[in-house]
């Protein structure tokens, strides 16, 4: 039976409220009746029956507003209160208590229209202690303890949501987010014989969205790369639910450099030093860009291309499709896309347009599901397998995305000045081929087209993020009309026709 003394300290005192005429054989001794220390004072004292101390009902339940109910043909009282309902009839040794019986030591009697009941029902069923003074005759009602409620937990606090974890091609390990996120704390775990040098970071009061953790794997989302210089994989996870704190562990190799950098909507750890800039949220396409210092202007193609026997140029042009195996590049979860596969259908089918003009010939850095290093990447390009010779042009094929689904469109990279005007060059076929938002040519410090020495562009087509350009880039017909036009693209370019 539930104990509380709010409720059962009501039904005290509603007991007393009600009385009927009759008479009691009662002591000649009168106790005295205190509660917490107080006498309580009333026109019927405690009386003693055959023994067993009876006290009135009335005097506890004063004032305190209890419902009352009386059947006088019954002759019972109910007592009510939110917890508890006591029904007792006068005469009966039996009452009970939320319909399950109670035996009395003495009935319930009348004394002067005043209610008596046994002082050992107000202490079992009401929960106050009873003691009982013979010398003074003195009966001492005494509230329980009531025990401190525990300390409500607080809600933790969440400033911060990260909306996407995911290595860019820049080969820096990009974490989007949306609010406030406060300085990260990180711990560089030395190497062990069972793990390699870790790099923890910790977001403070930050949590992730519904569907990055929702994609969990025993608790967390595991990353393993091969072929990086700097890092083996990584993996993030809601460390701690209160404080919340999303942790994000980075598998580092032997002498590996890296920086964090922080900016209003990304968190970037960086392994090269050089941080490519995150889209903007906007639809306008960003002002051609100065020549950068140290770059020299050309012309193409910037190599002496290879001679036919009619003495025509042999152009050889590499088409580098970003990520493989197991780095999928950006995700859309909700349509089931990945980067790696439309970025290697896009090039092989421009690879088929390309190889149907007889001055090109082309290279891949990868035909099926591998994957190379970004510093593979540009090894390939800067000499060519069975030739020995950098490419004339490079060109990366990749599908963007960003922590808001609103942003899409396409986008054309360059890095050198060299690569200006290829960049330039390409960009409205693109647009006319795939029938995006134009979000204009713009630099940023890709790793590929950075360290090249031909003239290289980095194709972000659109936004797997955006669930209207993904299906737009996933489209058979639109691949095969971007990569005709792409490829009336690279012709004029190379002034081919």
């Amino acid at each position: 039976m539930k104990k509380i003394f709010s409720s059962l300290f009501i039904v005290a005192v509603l007991f007393v409220m009600v009385g009927f005429a009759s008479n009691v054989n009662a002591s000649t001794t009168t106790p005295k009746l205190f509660m917490d220390g107080k006498q309580i004072v009333s026109d019927v004292d405690p009386i003693i029956k055959q023994g067993t101390t009876l006290v009135p009902l009335a005097v506890l339940s004063s004032g305190l507003g209890y419902e009352v109910k009386w059947d006088n043909k019954a002759k019972q009282v109910t007592v009510l209160d939110q917890e508890l309902t006591i029904k007792l009839a006068i005469g009966e040794k039996v009452g009970y208590v939320n319909d399950d019986s109670y035996e009395l030591s003495q009935p319930p009697s009348l004394v002067k229209n005043r209610t008596m009941v046994p002082i050992r029902f107000v202490s079992e069923v009401l929960g106050l202690k009873v003691e009982w003074k013979q010398q003074t005759s003195e009966v001492l009602l005494t509230s329980p303890v009531k025990e401190p409620e525990p300390s409500p937990t607080p809600s933790p606090v969440q400033d911060a949501t990260v909306s996407q974890v995911h290595l860019g091609e820049d080969g820096n390990l990009h974490i989007a987010y949306t609010g406030v996120l406060t300085e990260p704390k990180t711990m560089l775990l030395p190497a062990s014989d069972t793990a390699p040098t870790r790099l923890v970071v910790d977001l403070n009061n930050t949590g992730y969205t519904y569907e990055l953790a929702n994609s969990f794997i025993k608790g967390q989302t595991e990353v393993t790369l091969n072929g990086y210089k700097d890092l083996s994989g990584y993996r993030f996870s809601q460390f701690s639910s209160n404080p919340l704190t999303a942790r994000v562990v980075v598998l580092l190799n032997e002498q590996a450099n890296y920086a964090l950098v922080h900016s209003e909507g990304e968190l970037i750890i960086s392994f090269n030093g050089m941080i490519t800039e995150t889209p903007e949220p906007s639809d306008t396409p960003p002002a051609t860009e100065e020549p950068l210092p140290g770059d020299n202007p050309s012309t193409p193609p910037s190599t002496t291309p290879d001679q036919t026997e009619d003495t025509k140029p042999i152009y050889h042009i590499v088409l580098d499709a970003g990520h493989g195996d197991s780095d999928p590049g950006a995700v859309n979860k909700t349509l089931g896309l990945r980067e790696k596969d439309f970025n290697l259908s896009a090039v092989l089918k421009v690879k088929a347009e390309l190889e149907k003009h007889p001055q090109i010939a082309v290279h891949l850095t990868r035909s099926d599901d591998t994957f190379l290093e970004l510093s593979e990447r540009v090894a390939f390009a800067e000499k060519l397998p069975g030739i020995g010779k950098k490419a004339d042009l490079f060109i990366s094929f990749h599908a963007n995305s960003y922590k808001t689904s609103n942003i899409n469109g396409t986008e054309t990279y360059y890095t050198r000045e060299n690569s200006k005007k290829l960049a330039n060059t390409l960009h409205p076929y693109i647009l006319g081929a795939v029938g995006l938002n134009d979000r204009g040519v713009r630099t940023a410090s890709f790793k590929v087209i950075r360290e090249t020495t031909m003239p290289a562009v980095l194709l972000e087509v659109g936004y797997l993020s955006n669930a209207s350009d993904a299906k737009v880039l996933f489209n058979n017909d639109v691949q095969t009309k971007f990569a005709q036009e792409l490829t009336k693209g690279i012709k004029k370019y190379l002034e081919l026709e």
